[in-house]
C-alpha cells in the first residue's frame, strides 16, 4: 500500500522555482533515489543541476563545508568575526573566516534547526527546531542551558533577540508569535495569534519599543505590549524577511513576489520597490553603516542595493543553489551566505562593489534565465536502457541520454493481426493470377522476420503443392485459355501450380461460364502455422 504523501516514480517533485536550471525536472527512482532530467542537454543525472557561472563573475573568498543538510540561519560574532550557522541536520556550528571549525557542534535532539539568534553579549545562542521547542546554549561551554522551552505547536520559523537583550520573540508554523524571558525561559505575554498562517519573519525595532512580523497577508507592527499598531499591505505574496533601518523609521521587506520594498514605519506608506531578483527573496540584512541593503534569493544570487540611489550596485554574488540566509560581518567587510547546498560562502563586500556597475551586474544575472518556456522534442535513443532513466540508471553517476517512449500496446495487437491473410482462386485456373497487395497497417514483428506462404493449387480431387515456378510457355498457354473462355480447364497430373506468393494478398475470384464447376480454396497463415479450406460451387 502506497502512502498518500509518498512520491511516485516518474512524477516530477519540483515546484516552480525549485530548480533554477530552466527545463529541468526532479524525479524519484523506483528504488527511492532522487534523479534529475535536463531537457536542455537531454540527459539524466543523479546530481542536482547547477546553473552555469558566467565568465568573469566574482568568486567567494572562502567556501566552508561541514553541515550535512540545508543551512537555514547565519550569524556573525562581532569580537572574533566568526560565523555561526544553524542547519537542518540539527546542529549549530561556529567557524573561523578561513573555514576552520571552532569547538564541537551544538547538537540538538529536536530535529532540524530552522532559525537562530545570538545574544547581544555573544555568549548565548537560542535556536528553534521543527519540534516546536526553543533551546538556549552557552557558546563558550558548548552546552544547553536548562530545559527546552515549550509553547509552539509546530516548527519554529523565525527568532529575534531584542536589542536591549531583555526578551526573545519567536514565530512558528502554528501562526503564533510568542515572547520569552531569556533568563527564565518562560513566556512574558500571552501568545499572539496572527493572520500570517505561517510566521516567516519577526524583527524588533532598534529601540526595542515595537516589533514587526511577516508572512501571508499584511506586515504587522505591534507595540511592546503586543498591541497592533499598523498593518502594511502592498506585497503580492508572502513576506519572507524583514529588516529595520538604523533609526527605526523604515522597514524593508522581501517577498515571494521577488521584490524588496521600503516602507515608512509610522504610517505604512510604500516608498521604494526594488526589482532585480527573478525568484523569491529569502533573507535581508543591512550593512553596519546603513548605506546598503543585501538580499538573498532563490535565483541563486546575492544582490547589493545602494539606499541613496535605490539601485543595484556591484557584481551579483552567485551560488550553485538557492540562497536561504545572508548576514553581514560587524566590521562591514564580509558577507556570509548559505543554503541547501550545505556550504557557507564568504564574500568580500569591497570586491563586490568595485568589480562592475549595476548595469553590468544585471546583464550577468540575466544570463541565468528564470525557467523559460521551451518546447520539448522527442529524444532518439542511442543506447539500450530504461526508457525513462537511461542506460546506467541503477549504475554509475555519469549522465546518459533519455530514450524515447515505446509505442502503445495497441500497436502490438494490430501488428499481430497483420500476419493473418487470405487467398482465393478459381478451380479452372492452373496458374496464379496477379493479386494486388493490401496492407492492413498491422504487424507484430518486422517484415524481415515474417514467414512466406506456399500457395495450394485448387483441384477437383485433391490439392497439390508446387515448389517450382512455371515456365514461360505454360504461362502463355494459361493466359490463352483464360481469354478464350475455355471450359475444360482441369489440372493435369503433375502440372506445376503457382509458386510461392508474397504474404498479405487480396482475395480474387474469376468469372466462369454456365455449367462450369468452380472450386475456391482459402488459406490462413498465422505465426508460422498454415490452415486451408476448400469450397465447391456449381452453376447450371
Amino acid at each position: 500500500m502506497v502512502s498518500w504523501n509518498r512520491p511516485l516514480p516518474g512524477v516530477p517533485l519540483d515546484r516552480p522555482g525549485d530548480l533554477v536550471v530552466a527545463e529541468c525536472e526532479w524525479h524519484i527512482s523506483p528504488l527511492g533515489r532522487s534523479y534529475f532530467v535536463n531537457h536542455n542537454t537531454r540527459t539524466t543525472s543523479w546530481k542536482k543541476p547547477a546553473p552555469e557561472r558566467p565568465a568573469g563573475s566574482l568568486m567567494p573568498e572562502c567556501v566552508i563545508e561541514g553541515h550535512s543538510r540545508c543551512i537555514w540561519s547565519l550569524a556573525y560574532l562581532g569580537a572574533s568575526c566568526n560565523v555561526v550557522s544553524a542547519s537542518d541536520d540539527g546542529s549549530i556550528r561556529q567557524w573561523k573566516r578561513g573555514g576552520e571549525l571552532v569547538g564541537k557542534p551544538l547538537e540538538s535532539n529536536g530535529g532540524g534547526i530552522g532559525s537562530m539568534a545570538v545574544s547581544l553579549d555573544e555568549t548565548m545562542v537560542v535556536c528553534g527546531s521543527v519540534d516546536g521547542r526553543l533551546r538556549l546554549w552557552n557558546i563558550k561551554k558548548g552546552s544547553m542551558i536548562g530545559d527546552p522551552w515549550e509553547g509552539h505547536d509546530a516548527a519554529v520559523k523565525c527568532l529575534d533577540w531584542s536589542p536591549n537583550a531583555l526578551e526573545i520573540a519567536s514565530g512558528s508554523q502554528d501562526g503564533t508569535i510568542r515572547r520569552w524571558n531569556p533568563d527564565t525561559g518562560r513566556q512574558i505575554a500571552p501568545p499572539i495569534k496572527t493572520s500570517h498562517i505561517w510566521v516567516h519573519a519577526v524583527k524588533y525595532s532598534p529601540q526595542s519599543d515595537k516589533f514587526a512580523s511577516g508572512g501571508a497577508g499584511a506586515i504587522c507592527i505591534r507595540s511592546k505590549d503586543s498591541k497592533l499598531l499598523i498593518e502594511i499591505k502592498g506585497h503580492e505574496d508572502t513576506v519572507m524577511s524583514l529588516c529595520w533601518s538604523k533609526d527605526g523609521a523604515h522597514i524593508f521587506s522581501g517577498s515571494l513576489d521577488s521584490t524588496i520594498r521600503k516602507w515608512r514605519a509610522i504610517d505604512g506608506q510604500e516608498l521604494v520597490v526594488f526589482r532585480g531578483h527573478t525568484l523569491l527573496i529569502t533573507s535581508l540584512c543591512l550593512t553596519p553603516n546603513g548605506s546598503h541593503i543585501v538580499s538573498a534569493s532563490s535565483d541563486c544570487s546575492i544582490r547589493i542595493w545602494d539606499l541613496k540611489t535605490n539601485q543595484l550596485v556591484g557584481d551579483p554574488l552567485l551560488h550553485d543553489d538557492h540562497v536561504r540566509a545572508v548576514v553581514m560581518s560587524p566590521d562591514g567587510k564580509y558577507i556570509a551566505s548559505a543554503g541547501p547546498d550545505k556550504k557557507i560562502y564568504v564574500w568580500s563586500l569591497e570586491a563586490a562593489l568595485k568589480v562592475v556597475g549595476a548595469d553590468d551586474g544585471n546583464a550577468k544575472l540575466k544570463e541565468r534565465p528564470a525557467r523559460p518556456r521551451v518546447v520539448r522534442q522527442p529524444i532518439q535513443a542511442k543506447q539500450i536502457g530504461s526508457a525513462r532513466y537511461g542506460n546506467d540508471f541503477f549504475g554509475s553517476e555519469s549522465d546518459c541520454a533519455v530514450p524515447p517512449i515505446s509505442p502503445p500496446s495497441l500497436i502490438r495487437w494490430r501488428r499481430l493481426l497483420s500476419s493473418i491473410h487470405f487467398g482465393t482462386r478459381p478451380a479452372n485456373l492452373s496458374q496464379p493470377v496477379e493479386r494486388q497487395s493490401q496492407h492492413r497497417n498491422f504487424n507484430l514483428f518486422s517484415r524481415g522476420n515474417s514467414s512466406h506462404t506456399v500457395e495450394v493449387a485448387p483441384g477437383r480431387k485433391k490439392n497439390r503443392i508446387a515448389i517450382s515456378p512455371p515456365s514461360k510457355a505454360e504461362v502463355d498457354a494459361a493466359m490463352q485459355r483464360i481469354n478464350g473462355n475455355q471450359t475444360n480447364s482441369s489440372t493435369q497430373p503433375g502440372q506445376p501450380a503457382a509458386g510461392a506468393q508474397e504474404s498479405q494478398a487480396r482475395p480474387t475470384e474469376t468469372q466462369q461460364s454456365i455449367g462450369e464447376t468452380g472450386e475456391v480454396s482459402y488459406e490462413v497463415s498465422c505465426c508460422g502455422f498454415f490452415f486451408g479450406r476448400r469450397s465447391t460451387s456449381r452453376q447450371s
